[in-house]
This record gives C-alpha cells, sequence and structure tokens, in this order.
C-alpha cells in the first residue's frame, strides 16, 4: 500500500542544521518531498493535510515534539509521527509513543532504517484515509446501513445489524463469497462507538503463513531474516477500532492460539519480542466455509471458534433475496454511470431485468455488479438491452437443446470453466478442497480461478 502521489511528502523538524540538511538530501534521493523547520512552532507552519508522515526531534525551542504531536492530534489527526530522540530519553520516546507517535529511532540512526520507518508510517496514514473515506462512503453514498435491497431477507440482516452495532462483541460473519461481508463488516463498524477509529482488514487466504504472521502480528528488528527494523502489525494498526478477519477459516492452526490469547487476555507478542503488548480492538470474522465442520474434522481449534462465533449472523445469498436485484442495479448502475461521466444513468430494459431477476447468482453480489460493469461497456443509447448480457445470464437464449442433450457450441471456454467450477463449488457447500478433489485440480488452483472470475 502506497500513496498514489509521485513523492511523498514528509514535515521533518529538527534544531540541528546538519541534522536537517542530511535528512532533506536523502529524502529526496528516496522519492519524498521534504518540507525542513527548525523549531516546533515552524513545524506547525509547513505541514498540512496533504503531508503523509512528520518527523519530529524530541528538543527543540519555541515548542517541543511533544507539543508538535498535540498539534497534530487537534488539526491533523491522520498524520502519522515517527520521534528521533536522543540514547538518554527512551523514556521520553515512550511517553511520545503513548501521546500518539507511530514510532520512535534513537540517535545516532541508521539512514535506510529511518526512510524504511517512515514508509511504513506513510502506509498507516494512507490506512487512516482510506478508513475515513470508507465511513463516509457508508454514511453518505449508501442506504441506512450501507445495504442495498427491500426484501424480508435484507430487511432482517438490517435489524441485525443495528441492535449488534452497538454492542462491543465478537461477530462471525457466515455466507457465501460475494454477499458483502465486507461491506456488513465496515457497516458494523462505522455503526458503532468504534466509528472514528481505524477499520483494517486482514485477508487469511491472501498470504503465505509466514507472511501472514507478521501481518497481524509485527515483527520486531532482527526476528527473522529479512527483518531489518521493527514492523507494526495489523493487530497493533487497529487500536482501538475493529480488526476484520476475512475467511478466518483459512487461518492456519499454529497461527490460531496466538489469536485465540488476542481474544481472550487482550494482549500478543510481536514475532520475535519477548513483552506482552496490551490491545484494545473489536473483531468481525467472516466465513464462507462451515466452521464447525472444521472443528470436527479438528482443522479449527474449538476454543478459538467460541471466541469467534460469539454473535453469528447470517447473510444471506443473492438467489434467496432476488427482490434485491433491481434496487442494487440501479445502485451499481448508477455508481458506473458516475465513474464514467455520463449525464444520465445507464438503464436496464424490462427483458433484461427479467433474466437478471431469474439468474440464480452463483457468485453473488460481486457477480452482479460485474455483469453490469461488463455489458453497460457495450451496451447502446446506454440501456442494458439481453444481447449484451452474458451468456450465462440469457439461459435459453444462448443455449440449444439437441435431443437430450444441451449444445455448448459457440460458448466462451472462459465461461465454461466458471460455470463448471462454481456449480461444483456450490455442490460442496462452499469447501475448496471437495472443489478440487471433484474437478481434478489443486485447492489453489481453485481459489486463483475463482479470484480469476471475480468470484472470491
Amino acid at each position: 500500500m502506497v500513496a498514489s502521489r509521485a513523492k511523498l511528502k514528509i514535515a521533518i523538524a529538527d534544531d540541528d542544521e546538519t541534522i536537517r540538511a542530511l535528512l532533506e538530501y536523502h529524502a529526496a534521493r528516496r522519492g519524498f518531498e521534504a518540507l525542513i523547520a527548525g523549531s516546533g512552532r515552524e513545524f506547525q507552519t509547513i505541514v498540512s493535510s496533504d503531508t503523509d508522515v512528520a518527523l519530529l526531534d524530541l528538543r527543540m525551542p519555541d515548542g517541543d515534539g511533544f507539543e508538535c504531536l498535540a498539534y497534530l492530534r487537534e488539526k491533523h489527526p491522520d498524520i502519522p509521527a515517527v520521534i528521533l530522540s536522543a540514547a538518554d530519553e527512551i523514556d521520553d520516546a515512550v511517553e511520545a509513543m503513548k501521546a500518539g507517535a507511530v514510532d520512535y529511532l534513537s540517535k545516532p540512526f541508521d539512514l535506510d532504517e529511518l526512510f524504511l520507518c517512515l514508509q511504513k508510517a506513510v502506509e498507516l496514514s494512507q490506512l487512516r484515509r482510506e478508513n475515513r473515506a470508507l465511513r463516509e462512503s457508508v454514511h453518505t453514498s449508501r442506504p441506512i446501513n450501507g445495504i442495498i435491497g427491500e426484501s424480508d431477507g435484507t430487511a432482517k440482516l438490517i435489524k441485525q445489524i443495528e441492535r449488534i452495532s452497538s454492542l462491543d462483541s465478537t461477530v462471525m460473519l457466515r455466507g457465501e463469497s460475494g454477499v458483502g461481508k465486507g461491506l456488513i463488516a465496515r457497516t458494523i463498524h462505522y455503526s458503532s462507538k468504534r466509528s472514528e477509529e481505524p477499520f483494517v482488514t486482514v485477508s487469511c487466504p491472501a498470504l503465505p503463513r509466514d507472511l501472514l504472521e507478521s501481518e497481524l502480528f509485527g515483527h520486531e528488528k532482527g526476528a527473522f531474516t529479512g527483518a531489518h527494523q521493527r514492523r507494526i502489525g495489523k493487530i497493533e494498526m487497529a487500536a482501538g477500532g475493529t480488526l476484520f478477519l476475512d475467511e478466518i477459516g483459512d487461518l492456519p492452526l499454529d497461527l490460531q492460539p496466538k489469536l485465540l490469547n488476542v481474544l481472550q487476555d487482550r494482549e500478543f507478542f510481536r514475532v520475535g519480542g519477548n513483552e506482552p503488548i496490551p490491545t484494545d480492538i473489536r473483531v468481525v470474522a467472516a466465513t464462507h466455509v462451515d466452521l464447525d465442520d472444521q472443528v470436527q474434522r479438528r482443522q479449527f481449534r474449538e476454543d478459538l471458534y467460541y471466541r469467534l462465533n460469539v454473535i453469528p449472523l447470517e447473510v444471506p445469498a443473492l438467489r434467496d433475496r432476488l427482490e434485491d436485484i433491481a434496487s442494487l442495479t440501479q445502485f451499481f448502475l448508477g455508481r458506473i454511470s458516475e465513474q464514467r461521466g455520463l449525464d444520465r444513468a445507464i438503464q436496464v430494459d424490462p427483458e433484461a431485468m427479467k433474466l437478471l431477476q431469474r439468474f440464480d447468482w452463483p457468485g453473488n453480489i460481486r457477480q452482479l455488479e460485474n455483469v453490469l460493469e461488463r455489458s453497460s461497456a457495450f451496451c447502446e443509447d446506454n440501456v442494458i438491452r439481453e444481447a449484451d448480457l452474458p451468456n450465462d445470464i440469457v439461459g435459453d437464449s444462448g443455449v440449444e437443446e439437441s435431443g437430450s442433450r444441451i449444445s455448448i457450441a459457440n460458448i466462451p471456454l472462459a465461461e465454461l470453466e466458471r460455470e463448471a467450477l462454481l456449480q461444483t463449488l456450490r455442490a460442496s457447500n462452499g469447501n475448496k478442497a471437495e472443489t478440487a478433489r471433484r474437478l481434478g485440480i489443486t485447492e489453489k488452483s481453485v481459489y486463483n480461478k475463482l479470484r480469476r472470475f471475480n468470484a472470491i
């Protein structure tokens, strides 16, 4: 995760002219745009809302590092700060961390370590800004609770979300891939008392086991080969807010006791660390697999399962709430039209809408959005018609019966592969391992294909 600008802005405050010149020179070499101040008061004049990170000396005339931190907390809470301290100021540096700094380094410092530390702080800055954008999206761009639809299933879901958002209990979201579990997790967070704090997502199947441990818990400098500096993990980043564990069923068994410790004792250890770190987070987990079955087969710890499954919430598949298709279609096409700068929103003609409403949507809401974006790219006069829809949506219009066999001539191979994969996944109750066995491919191939078809 990096900021989108070509150069990252760093505001540097230090009363030592030599250090200022050194940092300004090396910042430019590493792609930063450096803004320089020699005092705390001057720092307050150079920092702005588009500053990515601040680097502060603790001891400065006319406003020290603590005053700068207070200023950032009041005026620019999204901007993270890294502290530079003398070797005999470690206690003060720790106090600065409590006051809001994300990290500190002692003088003399290693330049490579310093700028790696700043880069990580920039990632945190971007995370905070993304969280603010998500919060605004949930509260202004979406209907109540961020959930779209008028079906009985959607109405029930909205009521459940309203009731549990004010609680601080751990939530387990169950539902097929593509039903919107991530949106619901964000909605719960931004409707809760933690809404001003970070919402941090960890995708359990997306990273190898070793990287996932560091991603979750962070690591200390020297914890393993390549650990050149201390890294703050996602649990630490979520402090005070919500940690969303997506596809928790894919969490490796050997990491499960460590997560259990976070839920039970509200503390954790960085990789290579010896000191417990207290944490205050709310956990929302999501899964599309049957965790009860995984517990029975000893693929998931029973004690962790009960810690996560405090408030279970079932998210219905789109085929079980087809009444929502029209409102979802209107919302997605409105957003697509706005993104493309169209004067009027793209529409769906009545016959095409009937086809959308009778399809069973194995890929759920994510598949619907994908189909609408693809179909709207080729439609004429900003109206999606039957001819613009994919063959699997059109159904009988796209295939012909020949005796007792169904012709698959002229259907793209990618469509056939996709349909075979999704139907087998449904027949296997979402179990990727069983899907792989039935199709004669590896489980990793199943996961890769689901990603390729935008179905996970």
